[in-house]
């Protein structure tokens, strides 16, 4: 398979093309590998399910809150704010859920992180 700019030409000369500036294992459903900078231990979209339904079935009662992380996130995706703001958010919706919290913290970029307070202990 040849490569010429951001398309792959297969041996039948039909064209692939990715976006600029996608990882390719991304668009062929892998998750990124440890050590290339993407994650901190490489999260799988199967991971940041699980983490949703948790956070939906600890606010089982609260629908509110499930949905106000949604939009948190909505919000990130489209660029409406950035990963400082998203933490502040998170960490208030998540206030008392430690656990969640840590968990979170496992999706963010490196060198960002939610620090727990001492009256945050669960």
């Amino acid at each position: 398979m040849k490569r010429i700019g951001d398309k792959e030409i297969d041996g039948s000369g039909s064209q692939n093309q990715h976006p600029v500036g996608s990882p390719r294992n991304e668009l062929q459903g892998q998750s990124p590998k440890p050590g290339n900078g993407n994650t901190k231990d490489a999260l799988t979209t199967d991971d940041a399910l699980a983490y949703l339904k948790e956070i939906k079935d600890v606010f089982h009662d609260q629908k509110y809150k499930y949905h106000l992380f949604l939009e948190i996130m909505s919000d990130f995706k489209a660029q409406r704010t950035d990963t400082s703001v998203v933490i502040a958010r998170v960490k208030e919706l998540l206030k008392g859920h430690n656990h969640l919290i840590l968990v979170f913290n496992k999706f963010l970029p490196h060198g960002f992180e939610i620090t727990l307070d001492d009256e945050d202990e669960d």
